[in-house]
């Protein structure tokens, strides 16, 4: 080995030695940056030629990351999901709130209280009292219930528009993946862009969080971002998806979504990240066939029914003079109710009463006379599901004992019946149809749904109008005299009873108190059920945070040990430059 070739040795020591000083210096600085991979600089030795029997000293290999993509996948899968439990859990405390009946104030209660009210007025039917505290807990509960909706649906905008805010997020970071994806590509075979894939992997998992994804490797180190079943890309280094909102709404009006101007079918795409959680929040938890709105929604209709077909057979002291329907009749009045649509959200709803669905075929039997002592049962008037709102008030127009027609108030028209005699009273014997409950004629609520329910104007005005008591007849089965008895309080009893009576609402048959409790059940449940799995999602997260820290994390212990090595190196390849030049003066002097 020539002397040369020892200096030139050495120089290539010191060159590699600091090429590693700086890698563990850069190691080093960066300890503490979220997502970086510890690089590591692989040395090579280099071959020497025919002349150069003892080798040619060392070269710097590549520089390296400490990775592994196994790890790496599982995190992005687990961000997806932490994304979406933290999401949920966040409304989930907010629904929980609107049942929350810890105060005294919420629905379970207003409900006892409005029974216990109906009870108090069976014990003493002539208490004016009593009548007056009825209305005031009925009106209660209805409040209750409408701020319930309120604070729901108040809840539901929000989380609408915070999808907005997710997309824009989403496609802002889509955009800056492809550009570093772009960068990483044009650079790989010149210079390994090893910080730029460690930016872009912390991209792709703050990604993660917004919306559930997988990656794909390709050429050039390129990388491909996609749901996390695949059937959408999201980046690559030539494209960035746009995820926007369809002009097209669901059947609660809310829009659905695009990517790149095609129906994207969210809820069947999006599996994870917090636009999943959102979705499952608006879409499943407040809305949806099992959402606590829609639940609540068929409580409250449930709750109107029954109280207003008690109430619309059940007679007050002074009787009835004129009795006018507190539920708007809508703009059909011709077709079939068995064929009217009820349900609000139908495109095809005329605002037809909701609770024409309910209707059955049956007969309307009133009394009616000069006063409540001279009472005459009429004869039967025969309701059919295949008779029109205009059918049904010719019928009852056509009876002995009341007239019908049809008023006006602003833009909405009611069923008006007054008695057929001029000064007479009337009052109704049995509705074995539920027609009179129906149209709001004599019954306690008002309103189609929890939105808009509240006690009619008639009994807010006056609590004499509650119908306490239920006529008497001169014979059970073909009657044809009726009386009153203002001690007679079967119309409360009637409905105290609906406290414990059992109703089907869904696939339940329960009390209105238990189906409640049910509801409520099921939302602790869930939220339960979610701290749980968001506790469990957490641990896993951390787990395999750890797995990867081991793996590519920097240890400090570790590139202080290195840095003495890589110095050590350095001084010992300057030593070599020293010992070349000694031989070279000697050399020299010798000459």
């Amino acid at each position: 080995m020539s002397i040369n070739n020892l200096l030139n040795i050495s120089k290539q020591g010191i060159f590699v030695s600091q090429g590693s000083l700086q890698t563990v210096s850069h190691n080093v600085s960066n300890v503490n940056t979220p997502g970086y991979s510890r690089q590591v600089v692989q040395q090579e030795s280099s071959a020497g030629n025919k002349q150069d029997s003892g080798g040619a000293g060392v070269k710097l290999g590549d520089i390296t990351r400490n990775f592994d993509q196994l790890v790496d996948r599982r995190m992005e899968l687990g961000t997806g999901e932490l994304g979406r439990l933290e999401t949920r859990s966040h409304y989930l405390s907010m629904v929980e709130d609107v049942f929350n009946d810890m105060d005294g104030e919420g629905f379970s209660h207003r409900l006892e209280a409005f029974f216990s009210a109906a009870d108090a007025l069976a014990d003493n039917p002539t208490n004016p009292v009593g009548r007056e505290e009825l209305v005031v807990e009925a009106d209660a509960l209805a409040r209750t219930i409408q701020k319930m909706h309120q604070s729901l649906t108040e809840m539901t905008m929000p989380v609408d528009k915070e999808i907005n805010v997710v997309m824009q997020d989403i496609n802002t970071r889509l955009r800056a993946i492809q550009d570093v994806n772009r960068t990483i590509v044009a650079n790989e075979n010149s210079h390994p862009a090893l910080d730029l894939k460690d930016q872009r992997r912390q991209m792709v998992l703050e990604l993660g969080e917004l919306i559930d994804i997988q990656t794909l490797p390709m050429e050039q180190d390129g990388l491909r971002v996609m749901t996390s079943r695949g059937q959408e890309i999201l980046a690559d280094p030539v494209f960035a998806a746009t995820l926007e909102r369809s002009p097209k709404s669901d059947e609660n009006g809310f829009l659905g979504i695009e990517i790149n101007k095609r129906e994207f079918g969210a809820s069947d795409r999006i599996r994870g990240g917090k636009l999943r959680g959102l979705l499952e929040i608006r879409d499943d938890v407040i809305h949806g066939k099992k959402g606590f709105l829609t639940r609540l929604e068929a409580i409250t209709d449930e709750l109107r029914w029954q109280v207003n077909r008690v109430h619309s057979q059940s007679v007050n002291p002074s009787m009835a003079k004129s009795l006018q329907g507190s539920i708007s009749l809508g703009r059909d009045l011709e077709t079939a109710i068995k064929d009217v649509v009820t349900n609000e959200k139908n495109k095809a709803y005329q605002k037809a009463p909701v609770d024409l669905s309910r209707v059955v075929n049956g007969t309307i039997t009133f009394a009616s006379g000069d006063s409540t002592d001279a009472l005459t049962v009429s004869k039967p008037v025969t309701i059919t599901s295949d008779m029109s709102i205009r059918q049904i008030k010719e019928a009852i127009d056509a009876s002995d004992a009341v007239d019908a027609e049809f008023v006006t108030e602003g833009d909405k028209r009611y069923l008006k019946i007054t008695p057929a005699k001029k000064g007479g009273v009337f009052g109704v014997l049995k509705d074995t149809s539920g027609i009179l409950a129906a149209l709001g004629l004599g019954g306690m609520f008002s309103g189609s749904g929890a939105e808009t329910i509240q006690v009619g104007k008639s009994l807010l005005a006056d609590s004499k109008l509650v119908g306490m008591a239920r006529f008497g007849v001169d014979n059970e089965t073909s009657p044809t005299k009726a009386t009153f008895d203002d001690g007679n309080s079967q119309g409360a009893i009637a409905l105290g009873n609906l406290r414990t009576t059992k109703f089907k609402i869904d696939d339940q048959t329960a009390s209105l108190t238990s189906h409640y409790a049910t509801l409520t059940g099921n939302l602790g449940s869930l939220i339960n059920q979610d701290k749980e799995s968001l506790v469990a999602q957490k641990s896993a997260q951390d787990f395999i945070g750890t797995m990867r820290e081991s793996i590519s994390g920097v240890s400090l212990e570790e590139e202080l040990t290195d840095l003495i090595r890589y110095q050590r190196a350095f001084q010992a390849s300057s030593k070599m430059v020293n010992v070349a030049d000694e031989l070279l003066q000697t050399l020299i002097s010798m000459v």
